[in-house]
C-alpha cells in the first residue's frame, strides 16, 4: 500500500490518473472554446476631454474688456461633469437618440423600461478622471460603430447639460439685472416728467439763454424807463409843453415801468426755479449716464448667455474600435483547462483515498 501522506505518494497517484486528469482538462478547454465562440464580441470606444473653466463665459472676457482667466476647470468643474455623466437626463437622451430599447431588446411600454435600459446603458459606460485631471469616457457595445457614436454623443450631451447649468445661473443674473433696469428707467422717466413740468412752470427751456435774454431785456427796459421818467418829470411842470405830449411821455414811461416790473418778476422766478431745475437736471443726467452703463452691462450679460462657450475641451474623439475588448477566448480556454486540471487532481486524490481507506465499508458497518 502506497503512503499517501507524503508528496511522493501524491505524485504517484496523480501520475497513475494522468490520462483521466488531462482528458478532463482537455474536454473542459474544448467545451469552453465552443461556448466562447457563441459569445458576441464587444468593442470599446473611448473619448478624452478636459473640463473647461466657467470663466470662459464671463461677459468681460467675451467682450475683451478683461484678460486672464484659467481656460481649464478646477476640481469642482470636473465633479460637475462626472455628476452629469451619471444623470438620468443623459441616460434618457442616449436611450431615445439611439433607440436603445430595440438594441437591448427591452419592451418600451413597461413601467420600468427606462430603469432597465439605463441600468444596461450605464453598465457599459465608464467615465473616470485620469491622473492628469483629464476625463476619459468609454462605452462598450457589440456594434463598434455604435460604441463610438454613443461615446461622442455622450460627451457632447454632457457639454450641453453642463452649459445649461451655467446658463441657468446666467439667466437668473440677467433677469435680476433687467428688473433693476426697469426700475431705473421708471425713475429716469419720473425725473424727465419733473423737468418738463418745471420748465413749463418757470418757462425755462434753456437756463443760460433764458437768463441772458431776460437780463438784456431788463437792462434795456430799465434804461428806457429811466429816460422817459426823466423826460416826463422835466415836462410835467413846463406850461409851454403841450399836455398831450406830456401825457404820451407819461404813458410811455408807465409802459416801460410795467415791463421792468414784469421782467423783474420773471428774473425772480428764474432765480427761484433755476436751483430746483438744476438739481433735477443733475439727477436726470447722472441717472441717464448710469442707465446707459447698466444697459451696456445687460447687453454683455445677454451676449454671454447666448454665446456657445464649451464646458469641455476635446482632447481625443472616440474612433470606431477595430479590436474587440471581450471575450478573451484564449484566457477563458486556459482558465477552464487549469480549473478542470485542479479539480481533476483533487478529485482523483479524494477518490483514491476513499477507495484505499475503505470508507464505504466503514459506512456499511454503521
Amino acid at each position: 500500500m502506497e503512503n499517501k501522506d507524503n508528496l511522493l505518494g501524491v505524485v504517484r497517484t496523480l501520475y497513475r490518473w494522468r490520462k483521466q486528469i488531462l482528458g478532463l482538462s482537455f474536454l473542459a478547454a474544448i467545451g469552453t472554446a465552443g461556448i466562447s465562440l457563441l459569445m458576441p464580441n464587444f468593442f470599446k470606444a473611448t473619448t478624452v476631454f478636459l473640463a473647461a473653466s466657467p470663466d470662459l463665459a464671463r461677459p468681460d472676457i467675451l467682450y475683451g474688456k478683461s484678460i486672464g482667466g484659467q481656460p481649464y476647470g478646477s476640481g469642482n468643474d470636473i465633479d460637475r461633469i462626472l455628476t452629469i455623466a451619471e444623470s438620468k437626463e443623459l441616460g434618457d437622451y442616449l436611450i431615445d437618440t439611439f433607440k436603445l430599447f430595440e438594441h437591448y431588446r427591452i419592451a418600451p411600454n413597461q413601467p420600468k423600461s427606462y430603469v432597465w435600459a439605463r441600468e444596461k446603458l450605464f453598465s457599459r459606460m465608464e467615465i473616470i478622471k485620469t491622473k492628469r485631471d483629464a476625463i476619459q469616457l468609454t462605452f462598450e457595445d457589440v456594434d463598434p460603430q455604435l460604441a463610438a457614436r454613443i461615446a461622442n454623443a455622450a460627451r457632447e450631451r454632457i457639454n450641453y447639460l453642463s452649459q445649461e447649468v451655467i446658463k441657468g445661473n446666467q439667466r437668473k443674473n440677467l433677469a435680476s439685472y433687467e428688473s433693476g433696469l426697469i426700475v431705473k428707467e421708471r425713475i429716469l422717466q419720473e425725473l424727465a416728467d419733473s423737468l418738463t413740468k418745471l420748465r413749463a412752470k418757470y418757462k425755462i427751456y434753456n437756463t443760460r439763454q433764458v437768463s441772458t435774454d431776460l437780463s438784456e431785456r431788463y437792462i434795456i427796459a430799465k434804461g428806457s424807463y429811466s429816460r422817459y421818467k426823466g423826460r416826463w418829470e422835466s415836462m410835467k411842470n413846463n406850461p409851454r409843453i403841450p399836455r398831450d405830449s406830456v401825457a404820451f411821455t407819461e404813458a410811455t414811461m408807465k409802459g416801460y415801468q410795467a415791463e421792468v416790473e414784469s421782467l423783474q418778476e420773471e428774473l425772480n422766478n428764474l432765480a427761484g426755479g433755476e436751483a430746483a431745475l438744476m438739481m433735477i437736471e443733475t439727477r436726470y443726467y447722472t441717472s441717464n449716464g448710469q442707465l446707459g452703463d447698466e444697459v451696456e452691462k445687460a447687453k454683455m450679460l445677454r451676449t454671454a448667455l447666448e454665446a456657445d462657450v464649451p464646458t469641455v475641451l476635446v482632447v481625443e474623439e472616440a474612433e470606431v474600435p477595430v479590436l474587440k475588448s471581450r471575450p478573451r477566448r484564449s484566457l477563458l480556454v486556459l482558465a477552464a483547462g487549469a480549473i478542470a486540471f485542479v479539480i481533476g487532481c483533487f478529485g482523483v486524490l479524494l477518490f483514491d483515498a476513499y477507495r484505499e481507506n475503505k470508507w464505504g465499508e466503514a459506512i456499511d458497518a454503521r
